[in-house]
C-alpha cells in the first residue's frame, strides 16, 4: 500500500504539533468550501523537491525539511504527521512520505505543483514559547498567496504560487482527515499548524489551524 492511501484510510491522526495531535472522526466532513477557481487552466508543473515556503503577508519564511510519519504523541495510537524540531519553532516541514527513511530521498507523497493536497506544517510556538513559523497561520485569508520554493540540482524550477481558499480552526477530535489529505485532481496546499487555548492539564494545544490554497501559477 502506498502511503498515499495510507495516509487516508490509516491515520487516525494527522499532526503531532507540540502535543497538538489529532483523531480521526468517522463520517467528519466539516469544510469551508473553497472559493478560488483558477482563471485558467494551468500548464503542466515540472515536480520538483520543495525547499521553502514563504507567506507575503505574514512576513513568514522559512526552509523545508522532509517529514515523515511518527507514533510518538499520537492520540489514538495511531501514526500521525512527524513534527518539526520543537527546539527549532522557525523551521517549517513538507510531508514527503509515511517511511522514515523516504525523506531521505524523493519520498512518494504529493510534491507542491503535482495535483494532490501537498502538506506543510510548522509550529505555532517552540519549546521555549517563542512563536513558531506560524504563529499567525490564522490571520489568513481567502486572497491570500503562499510561495512555495523549489529546487532541482540539473534544472532551477521557478517558485509556485498558491491562493488561500479557506481557512479554519478544528478541535483535535473533529480534524476532516479526508477534507485535507483526500486525493484531488488539481494541485492543492494545506498549511497545519496548532491553535486554539492551550491545555496545561494535557499539555496540548485544543485545536488545529488549517488553511486550504490552490495553485495559481
Amino acid at each position: 500500500m502506498t502511503s498515499r492511501k495510507l495516509l487516508v484510510l490509516v491515520l487516525g491522526a494527522v499532526l503531532a504539533l507540540s502535543g497538538c495531535g489529532t483523531e480521526f472522526v468517522e463520517g467528519q466532513t466539516t469544510q469551508p468550501r473553497p472559493t478560488h477557481e483558477p482563471d485558467a487552466e494551468l500548464d503542466p508543473v515540472t515536480v520538483v523537491n520543495p525547499t521553502a515556503v514563504g507567506i507575503p503577508k505574514l512576513g513568514a519564511w522559512s526552509t523545508l525539511i522532509p517529514l515523515g510519519l511518527t507514533e510518538h504523541d499520537c492520540p489514538a495510537d495511531t501514526p500521525c504527521l512527524q513534527p518539526p524540531p520543537a527546539d527549532q519553532p522557525m523551521q517549517a516541514g513538507w510531508y514527503a512520505g509515511a517511511d522514515p527513511r523516504i525523506p531521505e530521498g524523493d519520498g512518494d507523497e504529493y510534491q507542491p505543483g503535482e495535483p494532490g493536497p501537498a502538506v506543510i506544517a510548522g509550529h505555532v510556538n517552540g519549546s521555549g514559547g517563542q512563536d513558531g513559523i506560524f504563529a499567525k497561520l490564522h490571520e489568513l485569508a481567502p486572497g491570500d498567496q503562499i510561495v512555495v520554493e523549489r529546487n532541482d540540482e540539473s534544472t532551477p524550477q521557478p517558485p509556485l504560487t498558491f491562493v488561500v481558499d479557506a481557512v479554519a480552526s478544528f478541535p483535535k477530535n473533529q480534524f476532516p482527515t479526508e477534507d485535507v489529505y483526500g486525493s484531488t485532481d488539481t494541485p492543492e496546499l494545506r498549511l497545519i499548524t496548532c491553535g486554539g487555548e492551550f491545555d496545561r492539564g494535557a499539555g496540548h494545544y485544543r485545536d488545529n489551524v488549517v488553511v486550504w490554497a490552490s495553485l495559481v501559477s
